[in-house]
């Protein structure tokens, strides 16, 4: 019997569809237009910050609540979720850059590459929208 904590997961998941909308209507403008509103930058990074984190978290509770391999970093957890069918290839490999790029988001702060963030969102939106469909049809499947 696995250990897996669906409520939590079901909590994580909204979350991230939450600030996947949110994302949608802060980069609905041209570069510059977003580039120019500090607050409208503060507000991307901050939910793509989130999204990273629900996407790890999630990925980590699936991994411990199904007994799969040990990830050795983050990107490791969207490797394993792919070699366990729960992300197709490609989805995989967006939310890869994606994951990659908490570093900029935690560690490089205070220089954050805008431009880069911007199209990162850009290119993650549609993985990131089938990601939480992804989890719970996997959890579906091997729970019931």
């Amino acid at each position: 019997m696995y250990n897996l904590n669906t409520d939590r997961i079901e909590s994580v998941l909204l979350h991230l569809e939450e600030r996947l909308r949110l994302l949608r209507t802060l980069i609905n403008a041209p570069d510059a237009d977003i580039l120019s509103d500090q607050t409208v930058v503060a507000a991307i990074e901050r939910a793509l910050h989130t999204t990273i984190e629900a996407i790890v978290d999630t990925g980590n509770a699936l991994i411990d609540g199904f007994i799969m391999r040990d990830p050795g970093s983050y990107t490791d957890i969207v490797e394993i979720l792919r070699d366990e069918r729960v992300l197709d290839d490609q989805s995989a490999a967006v939310l890869t850059e994606l994951v990659a790029f908490r570093k900029e988001l935690v560690h490089n702060y205070t220089d954050v590459p805008q431009l880069e963030m911007i199209r990162l969102v850009r290119v993650s939106l549609d993985s990131l929208a089938r990601f939480s469909s992804a989890v719970r049809q996997y959890i579906k499947q091997e729970l019931f």
